[in-house]
This record gives structure tokens, C-alpha cells and sequence, in this order.
């Protein structure tokens, strides 16, 4: 007998947050859409979205939109009754694009809902065989390997200056540092990190990327790159707002690799990015994140794309996202499980898994976040491994629309 979702809630969440602050955005509250999908048999899954409409050009409302004109309508037709090829050729059918613009972060809160729900039913612990069906990852994982980044940058000084020496009290290596603020704030923030880590980068002990949000112009970013190249920093991340070939020609002409982040949403994407760099898949790094790519089986089937090619691949969530996000990030960290030391299947380093260092609540009954050093352990349970409550949802959120 088929099963078939019966019904989608969608919600959509505020939930307070510390300041976080970059070149494109502001934030002290994540919002977020959540979904509950109810299915045929009885069985219940959850999915999360964090839009950005300078990211995919999502925003909440329009996620909502979508998902009842366009995303529901193609969820209620599926059948996850089948075996794991039938399932993932399902949701590989999701679709990502309506009337020329991109609805990654809709598609994706539709799909983890799915994915929950499927994976509860066969009483799964990992999606290795969902993505694998997929044509994406084929491992099947076990130790999470790569560690969680420290994500610094703000206009007030202090800030950056205490949250940097918290997190190495942590045990943290890995830094990202948000550009963009303003030619004086980014050289005071520069200035506080280079004088805590300039000993640990330069041992290896310590790396640090920055992100410019677009903030600079193609023109100038050459120079810049070349500067923080003798300070130490390893790579930057979308100094400009450009298409992704346009990316990957301009880091040919920079010292240091170039991370695609805003400019790597779509398949198009990722083909134009390979064809630009070519040879030298070192210089362009993929920021691959679940929400802004469309889900679970889009994001791994990227990745393994990205590691075939050598690529250099950051995997993340949103910054806000809830424990729903973090634990899809975790399921699929797990089934690129490697030995500790080595590149997760390409996957060098990890953003996410914040819970309650960055939230003021959470909508799940154990907020999942980072251990000592970034380390982070497998979920067990089925599913995504988290426990949705439902009075949490209603405490952060509100239901908007009903679609059966």
C-alpha cells in the first residue's frame, strides 16, 4: 500500500539569539520556517529552513508561499512506501526552481521533513542509503571526523576580543573571521586575531579564513587576498556577489583560494565552477549548506561532486539554525565518516552545531551543539536524532498555514 503525506503544518519560528553581525546582515533573532509532515501510516517527520534572499533570494514569506504553490503539491504525489531508490528518486523530484527563481531553502524544509519521516519508519540512524540511491555519497560512514569553526567578527572590538578567548579555552582551531564591517573595524578585528593565533598559525596548529559577504569589488579583492595571505589566513570566502564562473576566473588572478558560497546554489553552479578552475580545483573551495542547497540529497550528491574533483568543501547550516538543521548536518557528517585527522570525504571544515552557544532557546528537547575542541558525536535514534517539542514550537513559533 502506498504511503503518501497527509498533511504539512508549517511554522514559522523567532528565537532569540547573541549578536551576530556581518557584511550582508544583522541578526538578533533566527527565524526560521519549520515543517511537520504527517504521512499515511502514521509516522510524523520535521524539516527546517533558514531563508536568505541574499543567498538563494528566498525570504520567509515567500518559502511559505512556495511551499504551498509549489513544493506541497509534488511532496503529496510521492510514494515512500519503496525501497531506497524509489524514496530518494522521490525526493530528488522536490523541485528547486518555479518561474525562473530559485526555492532551495523551501524545498529543502519539505525534504528533511521526508527524510526524518522515512528514516523513523525503517528505524534508521544514518541516510547512507538514501544519498547513496541518490547518486551522491556511497560511504557509509561512522566517526565524525572534521571539528566545528569558531565564527568571530563584530563592530565592537571587545566582543571579538572575549568570544575569541573562549572559544580557545574550547579547544577551538579553526576561525572564521567576518569582514565587511568597515575598513576600521576590520582592522582592529584582523589586528586582535593575528596577536592571539599568529604562533598557532604559523605552527599549524590554527587556521583562519575570512568572510567578506560580497563586500568588496572584484577589482580590489587581488590586493586584499594577497595582504591576509602574509597574515596568515588561509582562504576568503565570497569577497563579491558575483555568478560562480565569474568566481572562479577571479581567484586565478588571487594569492589565496576563494570559497563560493552565495555564488553556489544549484547544480549549474557547481558545473560552472569546475569548468572555471579546471585544473586548479584547489583555488575555488565549495561553502556547500543544507539549507541554501535544497536538503539532505541535493547537498551529499554536491559534495561527493566537489570531493571527485578535489575540491576544498565547507559544510554548514545557517547561522540560527535549530536543532533540526544541526542534526541533519550531523546525520550527513556521519556518513562521511573518515579516520580523525583526514578530510571528511572532502569536507575540511564545519560550521553549525551552535545550539545553545548561539540560541536563546531551541525547539528540540536536547539542543545538540559542538563538544570541547568542535568535536562532534553521532545522534543516535532514528531519524534525524532529535525530538521536535511541540510546545517549544508554539513557545518560539506560530503555525501559518495548513496544507492536507
Amino acid at each position: 500500500m502506498a504511503i503518501r503525506a497527509t498533511r504539512l503544518e508549517v511554522y514559522r519560528t523567532a528565537v532569540p539569539m547573541r549578536a551576530f553581525e556581518h557584511a550582508a546582515a544583522v541578526r538578533t533573532t533566527a527565524e526560521a520556517v519549520l515543517v511537520r509532515a504527517d504521512f499515511s501510516d502514521g509516522v510524523v517527520g520535521w524539516g527546517e529552513t533558514l531563508p536568505r534572499p541574499y543567498v538563494t533570494g528566498e525570504s520567509l514569506e515567500s518559502v511559505v508561499a512556495d511551499l504551498r504553490g509549489v513544493i506541497w503539491p509534488a511532496v503529496r504525489e510521492l510514494d515512500f512506501s519503496g525501497r531506497q531508490a524509489e524514496v530518494s528518486a522521490g525526493l530528488k523530484s522536490i523541485p528547486t526552481a518555479a518561474d525562473g527563481r530559485c526555492v532551495n531553502a523551501a524545498a529543502c524544509a519539505a525534504e528533511l521533513a521526508c527524510v526524518d519521516a522515512h528514516m523513523r519508519r525503517r528505524g534508521l540512524s544514518s541516510p547512507a542509503g538514501l544519498l547513496a540511491a541518490a547518486g551522491g555519497l556511497s560511504r557509509q560512514g561512522g566517526r565524525i571526523a572534521a571539528c566545528v569553526t569558531g565564527v568571530l567578527g563584530s563592530s565592537d572590538l571587545a566582543r571579538t576580543r572575549r568570544r575569541l578567548r573562549l572559544m580557545r579555552w574550547y579547544g577551538l582551531g579553526d576561525f572564521k573571521l567576518k569582514l565587511g564591517l568597515g575598513p576600521e573595524a576590520d582592522a582592529a578585528n584582523l589586528a586582535v586575531v593575528r596577536k592571539r593565533l599568529a604562533k598557532h598559525l604559523a605552527a599549524g596548529r590554527c587556521t583562519l579564513r575570512v568572510d567578506v559577504n560580497g563586500g568588496w569589488s572584484a577589482d580590489e579583492t587581488p590586493a586584499r587576498a594577497a595582504e591576509l595571505k602574509a597574515m596568515g589566513v588561509c582562504a576568503v570566502e565570497q569577497p563579491v556577489f558575483c555568478p560562480a564562473g565569474e568566481l572562479g576566473e577571479l581567484a586565478r588572478r588571487c594569492e589565496l583560494p576563494l570559497i563560493a558560497d552565495e555564488s553556489l546554489l544549484t547544480d549549474a553552479d557547481a558545473e560552472a565552477l569546475l569548468a572555471a578552475s579546471a585544473a586548479e580545483c584547489e583555488r575555488v573551495w565549495w561553502n556547500v549548506r543544507i539549507s541554501k542547497n535544497g536538503g539532505l540529497v541535493r547537498t551529499g550528491r554536491m559534495i561527493e561532486r566537489a570531493a571527485g574533483a578535489g575540491a576544498t568543501v565547507v559544510l554548514g547550516c545557517m547561522v540560527g539554525e535549530t536543532g533540526i538543521l544541526s542534526a541533519a548536518q550531523r546525520r550527513l557528517l556521519q556518513v562521511l565518516g573518515c579516520p580523525v585527522g583526514s578530510a571528511a570525504g572532502g569536507v575540511r571544515f564545519v560550521e553549525g552545531n551552535y545550539g545553545r552557544w548561539l540560541l536563546g532557546g531551541d525547539v528540540v528537547g536536547r539542543s545538540p551543539r559542538f563538544g570541547y575542541g568542535g568535536r562532534l558525536r553521532v545522534l543516535g535514534g532514528a531519524g534525524l536524532g532529535v525530538e521536535v517539542d511541540p510546545a517549544r514550537v508554539r513557545r518560539w513559533g506560530r503555525l501559518v498555514t495548513t496544507l492536507a
